[in-house]
């Protein structure tokens, strides 16, 4: 109640002339100016948090584009790994042919040193290679074979 008295009191010393609609005129623009200030705190604020929501989705891009370069890092690394297997177990099978051609020459040649010692090989040997003959035969030598 002391509060009314007290307007009251300051109205009647203003002794001034309300006029009602110029008083809701500027009550509506209060409001206004208001809700304007409000609007702007608010479009503040949610710019803020669409900063935010940039930045986070910046983060985001990052961390899926250095996950992305890991992994492909790696798949690169596996294939290279898997191509180098595969080329050493190509050259394992080639090398494992080569040792049964090898070991197959050398049964052969061994087989060829225990028939060296024979007396027909040495024969034989000896007339091809070396022309000898025994005594009273003659060797006739073709002419493509002079050659």
């Amino acid at each position: 109640m002391a509060r009314r008295k007290s307007r009251s009191r300051q109205f009647k010393k203003s002794s001034r002339i309300i006029d009602m609609d110029e008083a809701r005129q500027q009550r509506l623009e209060k409001r206004e100016q208001a809700q304007e200030e409000e609007l702007r705190e608010r479009t503040a604020s949610d710019e803020r948090k669409l900063k935010r929501k940039r930045a986070l989705r910046k983060k985001q891009s990052r961390r899926r584009l250095i996950v992305l370069a890991v992994c492909a890092a790696l798949v690169l690394f596996l294939c290279l790994s898997v191509f180098n297997i595969l080329k050493l177990k190509s050259e394992e099978r080639e090398a494992l042919k080569k040792q049964e051609q090898l070991k197959a020459k050398q049964e052969q040649m061994e087989e060829e040193l225990k028939d060296v010692d024979k007396e027909e090989n040495i024969e034989d040997l000896a007339r091809e290679k070396l022309k000898l003959t025994k005594p009273g035969e003659t060797i006739y030598i073709p002419e493509s074979e002079e050659k």
